[in-house]
């Protein structure tokens, strides 16, 4: 198998393991037992290690091994706010301009996290939930902001599913009756609705995210 390959299948393992959940933050991960677990050496492991540091969810500690990053709580709260800026622009553009983002697809996204939901499977509730947010600031066709939402991605899931698994009675799956009301808002191009529904999201997913610590 060609190395690109190898570093290619370790990396998908590893990345899926820490959004699954299988390896919270606060881990601390071998390069020996993964490679092991690979059946591969470990050059690739390595390889796939430089990529997941990159995106921010491991850092390698010189002899101690591969900690799983944690997302602290200013982070979070960072990209919360980002995230709100960017909704509220991509309104202001659909008022001033007459664009609509992509319906369809955000429609598509909202059926398949209602369908994790009903499956239970957190992981791809939150994907979809993030990407049905991804189509909405698409419209903008602005490269630097969709990479900005790239480069959060992995740690807004990351910092969604470590709380889903530190906390498994609290309710979860909010984002499914937020992100019906704001497709049925775009639906009926009620944009005086969409921005009430934005800031107030925003205000009460702050001082949650402030006093618990879970978005």
């Amino acid at each position: 198998m060609a190395a690109i390959s190898l570093n290619q299948t370790a990396y998908e393992y590893i990345h899926n393991k820490i959004m699954h959940g299988e390896f919270l933050p606060g881990s601390m991960l071998s390069e020996n037992e993964l490679a092991e677990a690979l059946s591969m050496s470990r050059t690739p492991i390595r390889g796939a290690i430089a990529q997941l540091e990159h995106e921010g969810l491991v850092v390698t500690l010189k002899n101690r091994g591969i900690l799983v990053k944690e997302i602290s709580m200013k982070e979070a709260m960072d990209m919360f706010e980002v995230i709100h800026t960017f909704q509220l622009y991509a309104l202001d553009h659909m008022q001033t301009h007459g664009d609509m983002p992509d319906l369809p697809k955000m429609k598509k996204y909202l059926e398949l996290q209602y369908e994790a939901t009903e499956q239970r499977a957190y992981h791809l509730y939150a994907k979809y939930s993030f990407q049905f947010q991804y189509c909405l600031v698409a419209i903008l066709g602005n490269n630097s902001m969709m990479k900005i939402l790239d480069d959060f991605a992995n740690k807004m899931l990351l910092f969604a599913i470590t709380n889903f698994q530190l906390t498994p009675n609290e309710p979860h799956y909010r984002a499914n009756k937020l992100n019906r009301s704001i497709y049925e808002a775009l639906l009926a191009k009620d944009f005086q609705l969409l921005r009430r529904i934005f800031i107030e999201t925003h205000q009460v997913g702050r001082e949650r995210l402030m006093r618990t610590g879970r978005i």
